[in-house]
């Protein structure tokens, strides 16, 4: 064989590979592309889903949610606590019935010293319960949120804490915040988005 036919041979192959190789890099950049349109996508409240016929459960207790992926909170700051809780004053803002002292008490480890902590969730009027959650130590208030149907829940790891709160009622709007104990208090790390479900 001479050398313009090997010459030849080998040029063409050249084409072929970088032709295949084009075609590949064309592929992968469309999938970063595909992926952070659906990333910037939000999420908006309500949820608007075709289901006429439902629309009458809409406003019962038993809707369905719609989930947001979780978002990484940019330069997040601890939240230190350490006020005494006076009982007597916490007491006298509640919302009471009278089968119901207004405030209601569980147990777990929030922050990792193998020992339970109180925590508090309480009602200050009568609907969009509760309204206030608390984690006590030692009788030291140290964490406190306030809001519309505001709810600390138990992380499975027993590291931190997940804090439920609602952020538009009308709308059915809510968020899940993930704490982590950090430095003598709580670092909120990531955030997650949830929509209630209406049909139309």
């Amino acid at each position: 064989m001479n050398t313009k036919i090997k010459n030849f041979i080998l040029f063409l192959l050249f084409i072929i590979v970088a032709s295949i190789l084009y075609q590949l890099g064309k592929q992968t950049n469309n999938l970063k592309n595909k992926y952070y349109k659906e990333k910037k996508e939000a999420l908006n409240c309500p949820y608007i889903l075709k289901g006429e016929q439902y629309r009458k459960y809409k406003n019962t207790e038993e809707f369905t949610e719609i989930v947001g992926k979780p978002e990484i909170i940019e330069n997040p700051k601890v939240i230190k606590m350490n006020e005494v809780f006076n009982f007597f004053e916490f007491d006298k803002q509640l919302y009471k019935l009278p089968n119901d002292k207004g405030w209601s008490e569980r147990k777990f480890d929030v922050d990792e010293d193998g020992k339970e902590e109180r925590i508090i969730s309480a009602n200050i009027a009568m609907n969009h319960t509760p309204h206030i959650a608390l984690i006590l130590k030692n009788n030291q208030i140290i964490f406190k949120m306030e809001g519309p149907n505001v709810w600390i829940e138990k992380s499975y790891q027993g590291k931190g804490f997940f804090l439920q709160r609602t952020i538009d009622w009308n709308t059915g709007e809510r968020e899940i915040l993930r704490y982590i104990p950090k430095d003598g208090g709580f670092l909120p790390i990531w955030k997650q988005k949830l929509c209630r479900v209406y049909f139309e």
